[in-house]
């Protein structure tokens, strides 16, 4: 399996996003600038994958790991819109049915999308096996290990991104027209989206704006 901005990648996608991140030198360490977003599509014959990146401050409007109910409630409600394209962007031509979608909010979580159960699993285990450990801490100690925490946290927040990778299926990729998002303008308020493709075709990118918010392919 490839992986690309943290997820697993089936292979059949992998050559087309593979084509698309280096011709479009699209890297994870790119600009991280609040109100735009990154949309990256792969069409290959019957198959296209997109990858989407937004700002969790557009998404959840926090950049800090989730501590607090309502922001686990922030994150629950985000995961259920994006799981739902439809409310976020369109393909016109093509005829193409969702197959499936991954979102990855470890940016904030601090859960990988593939290994969150497994993370539950080995995060309960350390905290038994150094209970005992933690309590025999000094003051000072605690007091160190809070302070660079909040470092860590506070250099994670200027970069932070929720992903999602979309799966289509489609009768005839190369019949994709144009892509829109909507119904109501840009999702999440976003300023502008930063659109690249890549196809059996060719390949181009383009910048959507509240003024023109879609894509002729």
């Amino acid at each position: 399996m490839n992986a690309v901005n943290g997820f697993s990648l089936k292979p059949h996608y992998a050559l087309g996003l593979g084509a698309l991140l280096l011709c479009g030198g699209v890297t994870q360490a790119g600009p991280h600038v609040h109100g735009a977003a990154e949309f990256m599509l792969a069409a290959e014959g019957n198959r296209i994958e997109i990858i989407l990146n937004v700002p969790a401050m557009s998404v959840v409007g926090f950049e800090s790991q989730v501590v607090s109910k309502e922001q686990q409630q922030a994150v629950s409600d985000a995961d259920a819109l994006l799981r739902n394209p439809d409310q976020l962007f369109s393909l016109r031509g093509g005829q193409c049915v969702l197959e499936d979608t991954q979102v990855d909010f470890s940016a904030i979580t601090g859960v990988s999308v593939d290994t969150e159960e497994e993370h539950h699993t080995e995060e309960q285990h350390t905290e038994e096996q150094h209970h005992t450990e933690e309590e025999h801490h000094t003051d000072d100690e605690h007091a160190a290990h809070e302070h660079s925490t909040h470092e860590e946290a506070a250099v994670d927040e200027d970069h932070s991104d929720i992903s999602v990778q979309y799966h289509f299926n489609c009768e005839n990729s190369a019949a994709l027209e144009q892509l829109r998002f909507g119904p109501d303008g840009l999702p999440f308020e976003l300023e502008q989206i930063n659109v690249m493709w890549v196809s059996d075709s060719g390949q181009g990118a383009a910048e959507v704006s509240l003024k023109r918010p879609f894509v002729d392919l």
